[in-house]
């Protein structure tokens, strides 16, 4: 009889857990950005006007300032991209930029999407001058993000 009730007992907890979406993929997935130790971001993805929309803050870990030449994020099949994302912005050290693109059609809200992509920038070190480099860097990495209500 007592082995009846701690059966029980946890048929019932297990339930719970499962009904609170505790095991579910999108529950387990962390938020993530990485593109290496110097060029530190994070990234906000989120719903609106029929677009899902990107924020990703680019935090310069370089000595010396940068300038971002090119963001490209896609979808791991590659079939969509972010489009619309700045470039050209000078990042001093030490700096946090913000940069915004969106992608079509939207992404269902609550859902988690994964993309890779490249960030593109010249050194701007003060030993070159007034002038930044002309040789491009490039950071590869990833985004991870479940995405979010925009309200």
């Amino acid at each position: 009889m007592t082995y009846g009730w701690v059966v029980l007992a946890l048929v019932i907890v297990i339930g719970v857990l499962f009904s609170t979406g505790i095991f579910s993929p999108n529950y387990m997935a962390a938020d993530e950005c990485n593109f290496g130790n110097n060029l530190k971001c994070s990234a906000t993805l989120f719903n609106e006007g029929g677009h899902t929309k990107i924020i990703m803050n680019v935090f310069n870990g370089f000595p010396y300032g940068v300038k971002m030449t090119g963001i490209a994020l896609s979808t791991a099949d590659g079939k969509q991209q972010f489009m619309g994302f700045d470039s050209g912005m000078n990042i001093s050290s030490g700096e946090n930029v913000s940069f915004r693109a969106d992608i079509t059609p939207a992404f269902p809200e609550g859902s988690v999407k994964r993309f890779v992509g490249n960030l593109t920038y010249v050194s701007c070190a003060p030993e070159l001058g007034t002038e930044c480099s002309t040789v491009e860097h490039i950071a590869s990495g990833r985004v991870t993000s479940s995405i979010i209500s925009a309200d």
